[in-house]
């Protein structure tokens, strides 16, 4: 591993926690938290190992990616993106979206 790949992972981590603490902290259920963020660095440093720069799009392209979308969902069902309010509408979204239902 060089320096590069370490720095581009720290800097995944960096940004997957910064994720983490804006929504991850609905994830349900609480075990699915590990998995992802193992799944998210493994994957990160795959690209970056074998793409070298070009691993970075990922790094940066999926959290941007995934908060245009929370942005976009949590305002077309009346939620506040920055604080997730009211919550128990935000959680009732997620279970929803679990069993696969993604309609309105």
């Amino acid at each position: 591993m060089n320096n590069t790949e370490i720095i581009y992972l720290l800097l995944a981590s960096i940004i997957w926690f910064a994720g983490y603490f804006h929504t991850g902290r609905f994830v349900r259920p609480r075990w699915k938290v590990p998995g992802k963020f193992i799944f998210y660095m493994g994957l990160s440093y795959a690209l970056v190992h074998w793409f070298g720069h070009w691993g970075l799009l990922f790094i940066i392209a999926h959290p941007i990616i995934g908060l245009i979308f929370h942005i976009r969902v949590c305002k077309e069902n009346q939620i506040d993106w920055m604080t997730c309010e009211p919550k128990e509408k935000y959680l009732k979204l997620q279970e929803k979206w679990a069993k696969g239902d993604f309609g309105k």
